[in-house]
């Protein structure tokens, strides 16, 4: 009786983890952001839909949600290259049900205002809205197409959202008790982005909305090298 009561117990924690019936396991949290990031190139190369993008976002999250009610926490806190955990990195990439589904877990709640190495929190990084704004805080991406490209190809799913994913990752963040620090968000940016043009600096010290601000000069810079590339392209066919 011993034996059968160990064996249903061992049944029911594969079946949680998906092993069971030849599932596929569930994956850790960071896993899952990576595979994320993937299929949004993917479409964003292929369809170019913000539908498909938004899907991919949704179902992401439904993994992480599975992750969190099976009861691991290895996953949870576990930090990538750079030192982020996994919510901190689904609100810099500024996927909100990601965040959500982390959320939902109390462990990551606890820990909500933990930063990385460079001193960025989860809701510092959804303020700098980077996969929106990043050329402004270093131009030289517009050089680097392995940088460049991934980012352009995947706009509709920021732009074309009829939720703005990185205004409602912070909403969620300062609704779970993520603190609101401007002053340090400012500092950090302009402590980073050094190589950001003094326009873009000086509107940054005088933003009350650090996410709107960098959001548009992040939208004025974008049309603004679109316009630079069809010139080019133009004067490349007049010669």
């Amino acid at each position: 009786m011993k034996a059968r009561g160990r064996t249903t117990s061992l049944l029911i924690s594969l079946s949680i983890f998906g092993v069971a019936n030849g599932a596929e396991p569930v994956r850790d949290p960071l896993t899952v952001l990576s595979s994320l990031a993937d299929r949004m190139y993917t479409f964003g190369e292929t369809t170019g839909k913000a539908a498909d993008m938004i899907d991919a976002e949704v179902k992401a999250a439904d993994e992480i949600r599975r992750y969190v009610a099976s009861g691991a926490t290895d996953g949870l806190l576990a930090k990538e290259t750079g030192g982020q955990s996994p919510l901190a990195a689904a609100a810099y990439m500024g996927y909100p049900n990601v965040v959500e589904a982390l959320l939902a877990s109390k462990l990551v709640k606890s820990h909500i205002n933990d930063s990385d190495r460079m001193g960025m929190t989860p809701w510092i990084a959804a303020n700098f809205s980077m996969k929106q704004s990043l050329w402004t805080c270093n131009p030289a991406v517009f050089d680097d197409p392995y940088k460049f490209l991934p980012m352009i190809v995947t706009q509709p799913y920021y732009l074309s959202n009829p939720t703005s994913p990185y205004r409602k990752a912070r909403e969620l963040l300062e609704a779970a008790g993520a603190v609101s620090d401007l002053a340090a968000a400012k500092e950090l940016w302009l402590s980073n982005c050094t190589n950001g043009s003094e326009d873009a600096k000086a509107k940054v010290r005088a933003s009350s909305d650090l996410q709107m601000t960098l959001q548009g000069l992040g939208a004025a810079d974008l049309v603004g090298q679109a316009i630079k590339m069809r010139k080019k392209a133009a004067e490349a066919q007049r010669k």
